[in-house]
């Protein structure tokens, strides 16, 4: 993420957003009908794979594949297969799903981030004015005051006293 020391560098194009949001329908409308929606108790009474489990059950299929004589009577090797593809798959296409929401999430808050800073920098100058009867900036002012982020108020948001 390349940034300067006023905000994100490149701006993401509408038209890129856009499409990239139609895809994403696209995506969802695909893959919807086949997946599973857990409850919370479905959730916690499921064996869980993690990164660290993947590889054992690769090598299980592996090896069931090669000794179908050794795998348990009371399942069937085809229906292994089915649900091991579908986990590796999934597997793979939710780890490249999470770095784009990490980086998305990143490059929004970057943005987000330099956003609020220049909004706090304009409510600071509205404030400036208000007090010196420019005209509109008191009814500006009220508006953004009563808006103005908790969080910031509390925190003052990096030193600024705005308030």
């Amino acid at each position: 993420m390349n940034m300067t020391n006023r905000g994100v560098k490149k701006k993401i194009p509408a038209k890129v957003l856009h499409d990239a949001q139609l895809l994403l329908d696209q995506v969802i409308s695909m893959l919807e009908p086949h997946l599973v929606a857990l409850t919370q108790t479905e959730r916690q009474v499921l064996v869980k794979m993690g990164a660290d489990s993947f590889r054992f059950l690769e090598m299980s299929h592996e090896f069931a594949v090669e000794y179908p004589e050794l795998f348990p009577a009371f399942t069937e090797v085809a229906i292994f297969k089915e649900e091991f593809f579908t986990a590796r798959e999934l597997w793979s296409f939710a780890a490249k799903l999470n770095r784009l929401r990490e980086n998305m999430s990143d490059t929004g808050m970057a943005a987000g981030s330099h956003a609020l800073e220049t909004a706090m920098a304009f409510y600071h100058t509205v404030k400036i004015a208000a007090r010196h009867d420019i005209p509109g900036a008191r009814v500006i002012y009220e508006d953004l005051k009563s808006e103005f982020p908790s969080r910031c108020r509390q925190h003052r948001c990096k030193g600024l006293q705005l308030d």
